[in-house]
């Protein structure tokens, strides 16, 4: 292994070659610049061990220890980021700037509690700005209401790798999924609105529960979306061929989602992923209870 006295040398003489010139603040320059060079690919170089040890199933514990700091500060400098952008070729639909600006928030919502992101730090990422926010503010959503509630409803658990989790921790899944929804209503921008629309309609998730303790239904939710998200688009009758149940490429009619392990209701020309079914049971089920309430004795039918 070289010296550090040898490379030290060497990164002078690729200054000196950079600056071509002997003027002592051009040399200053090309120094900075090189340095800020070579500390981006040390940095790079860094990273990939990093993530090469979290692959061989190394905790941020055990990485944090060898680095010499936290468990913590190891996950927040080293673990893929929220605000994602992009994507490989299966995933159309890019994240339009508000959504990312609302996906920062979520980041930093969930940096704040030393924890992976999860959808209730979604759900705070979207009332910053966007289609979503409008939407969440009619409702009366607001930011104190959904820590509250999540304070209610989360608790706080270690994973298997030492990374402390509050709710589900699958914000970078549903953001995919509100991606694919959105490339699937023929859109190539994934907006708040698409995100908003995966939470309200996800069951399971930390979001849906927190709307539901604000009494927020996934009906409202998509009513006032209707005029910002249009219908999946429709196969034409002449010259195509529908797909036999099951192939992949085959949308929900409903929401668009083309995931292929989610079980699918098909019918003629149309299909309905589980997902939805489940979503469309509970909305009948609460028309029928309202349905009740308004024809017990003593109350007024309202029409």
């Amino acid at each position: 292994m070289d010296s550090p006295a040898l490379n030290t040398q060497a990164m002078i003489d690729a200054v000196a070659e950079r600056a071509a010139s002997a003027d002592p603040l051009a040399l200053l320059e090309a120094a900075v610049t090189y340095a800020g060079l070579t500390a981006t690919a040390t940095d790079a170089m860094v990273d990939h061990y990093v993530q090469a040890a979290r692959d061989a199933g190394l905790s941020w514990t055990d990485i944090g220890d060898r680095l010499g700091i936290s468990k913590q500060a190891a996950r927040q400098r080293y673990a893929p980021r929220l605000e994602v952008s992009g994507g490989p070729a299966s995933e159309p639909a890019a994240i339009a700037p508000r959504l990312a600006t609302c996906l920062q928030t979520a980041q930093q919502a969930a940096d704040a509690e030393s924890s992976t992101p999860g959808t209730q730090h979604l759900l705070l990422g979207l009332l910053q700005v966007g289609v979503a926010a409008g939407v969440l503010d009619r409702l009366g959503v607001t930011r104190d209401k959904v820590l509250q509630a999540a304070a209610r409803l989360l608790r706080p658990h270690e994973t298997g790798d030492g990374t402390r989790a509050v709710g589900d921790g699958e914000a970078y899944d549903t953001v995919m999924r509100a991606r694919r929804f959105a490339a699937g209503r023929g859109q190539n921008l994934a907006r708040t609105e698409h995100l908003l629309f995966i939470l309200a309609t996800d069951p399971g998730c930390s979001a849906r529960r927190i709307l539901d303790d604000l009494g927020i239904e996934a009906a409202h939710i998509k009513k006032e979306l209707a005029d910002h998200i249009p219908p999946p688009p429709r196969p034409g009758r002449r010259g195509r061929k529908l797909a036999k149940p099951g192939r992949a490429e085959r949308a929900c009619s409903f929401c668009g989602c083309t995931d292929p392990h989610r079980a699918m209701v098909h019918g003629p020309g149309v299909q309905i992923c589980g997902e939805c079914v489940t979503l469309a049971g509970e909305i009948v089920a609460a028309q029928h209870e309202q349905a009740d309430r308004a024809l017990q004795p003593g109350r007024r039918l309202i029409g």
